[in-house]
């Protein structure tokens, strides 16, 4: 059992590596475009920003397509699922968290209460992994032949992401929180143990690849 559950981590940590390696030239496009070099023309600086930023900005849903093609062998199908799924998702919470929390979804989305970020796109694409590996093959009755197989996956996907969307509402909020809560005393008021707390994590997730 051990080793499964070794295994498999080392498996998320070897998915997440496609995603990752957009971020060198994007954190390039980045830094260089919001330098505003006096050598470089304005219209560039702006190009190049902007342009890293939209990296940085869709990291959810690359990480869901990364994550999502590392455990079905690249198949382009679950990484249309992971795309259907976030979506669907992050839509989800955005109508149902203001009922949860009795709040203002203008409110929320200001407090970033409903945002999973990264994590929410490594949600989706689990979901689609899991559907793609267990659905692909699967048959319909004739007269629904059309969507039997790999055509299923998408829709299952989005189904899945309704409901997961639903318990994220739930429990996402008050975590989201305390991440904020937790960045903001490491930021400002005590960053020398919060260095000290991010160098264990890191050493004990580098045997299985998540550092």
């Amino acid at each position: 059992m051990f080793k499964n559950a070794f295994a498999n981590l080392q498996k998320v940590g070897k998915s997440l590596m496609l995603p990752v390696s957009v971020l060198p030239i994007a954190g390039i496009l980045l830094g260089v475009g919001s330098a505003n070099f006096s050598w470089l023309p304005a219209v560039v600086s702006h190009v190049m920003a902007e342009a890293g930023g939209s990296v940085f900005a869709n990291m959810p849903l690359i990480f869901a397509i990364g994550v999502a093609l590392g455990f079905t062998n690249n198949d382009g199908v679950s990484a249309l699922a992971s795309v259907v799924a976030y979506g669907i998702m992050v839509k989800t919470m955005a109508v149902v968290a203001p009922l949860v929390l009795h709040l203002p979804a203008e409110e929320i989305a200001a407090k970033h209460l409903a945002d999973t970020g990264v994590l929410g796109g490594i949600i989706s694409g689990a979901i689609a992994a899991y559907m793609f590996n267990r659905f692909y093959r699967i048959k319909l009755p004739e007269y629904l032949g059309f969507f039997a197989g790999k055509r299923f996956v998408p829709i299952i996907s989005g189904l899945a992401a309704i409901f997961t969307g639903v318990i994220l509402s739930f429990i996402w909020p008050p975590i989201g929180s305390a991440i904020q809560t937790f960045s903001q005393w490491a930021a400002y008021q005590n960053p020398v143990v919060a260095f000290g707390i991010y160098g264990f994590i890191e050493r004990c997730l580098v045997p299985f690849g998540l550092h």
